[in-house]
């Protein structure tokens, strides 16, 4: 009978309690915030106590909330700044001297950070980025247009700048790159003398995707075979011809130079019978 009554009393006791904060929050609010107020270096010392004492236990809990939370906690995020503009601006106003000092107080440790954890979450970041891009990528393609419509002297000159003030490590870094990526420099190349002669067609992915994989058989059949091969074009660009899948073939490089810039249909025949 004691357990009984006991536990009912528990009950009644919470049901009491709930019903009286609804009925005076506000009081509640304010008499918490008071308190605050006239404690808050006894409260501050106790919380660094506690986080001292428990800083390991603390964070992997919050690592393990916010991984299962990834999802909930950044729509909660983008939801906030989105609906505080004018408040996040005031607070920057307000506080822009002791934000700043954090900021230059804090930036090596934070490029630290973030290097560290470029290195540690590579492929974690490329794959996010991809997928974000996929996402949003004619509203990204819209947000660079307008910004360099906008800006577009301002960018030039920034370029141009960046440009000279590391023309020597940019001019290797290139040549590196065309080294190591035959098969694209070749395709570039050709793109743009198909420019130059307006040969070029307006092409679709699947369009790319085909001539890019004519300039990767191109070097493969050179490495494989041990001699040069060439993406040549069938109707030359000199005569008309598109720089376009339809109008593209791997041939030896000897047949390609003796063919020079007539069509094909000519040298067919005498391709065929020596390869």
């Amino acid at each position: 009978m004691l357990l009984i009554y006991w536990r009912g009393s528990l009950v009644a006791s919470k049901e009491y309690h709930k019903a009286y904060r609804e009925a005076n929050l506000e009081k509640i609010k304010a008499q918490r915030k008071a308190y605050r107020e006239a404690n808050k270096e006894k409260i501050k010392a106790k919380g660094k106590a506690y986080w001292e004492a428990n800083k390991e236990k603390i964070k992997a809990k919050g690592k393990a909330y916010r991984e299962a939370n990834k999802e909930r906690i950044r729509l909660k995020q983008e939801a906030w700044r989105k609906n505080n503009k004018e408040q996040r601006k005031l607070y920057y106003q307000a506080n822009k001297e002791r934000i700043n000092t954090y900021l230059e107080v804090t930036k090596e440790r934070r490029k630290r950070v973030r290097k560290t954890y470029k290195k540690d979450n590579r492929e974690k970041i490329l794959s996010q980025a991809k997928e974000y891009y996929q996402a949003n990528k004619e509203r990204i393609k819209a947000r660079y247009r307008d910004n360099y419509h906008a800006n577009k002297e301002i960018l030039k000159d920034t370029r141009k700048k960046y440009y000279e003030a590391n023309k020597e490590r940019l001019s290797l870094k290139q040549k590196a790159w065309r080294k190591n990526n035959p098969a694209k420099v070749r395709a570039m190349d050709a793109k743009r003398r198909a420019l130059e002669m307006n040969q070029y067609e307006k092409l679709s992915a699947d369009d790319k995707f085909v001539i890019e994989e004519c300039y990767e058989l191109m070097q493969l059949r050179t490495t494989k075979m041990g001699f040069a091969w060439h993406v040549d074009h069938i109707i030359p660009l000199s005569k008309g011809g598109k720089h376009h899948p339809d109008n593209l073939q791997v041939v030896p490089a000897i047949w390609n130079m003796s063919k020079h810039n007539r069509n094909n249909d000519r040298w067919q025949e005498k391709w065929t019978k020596i390869y």
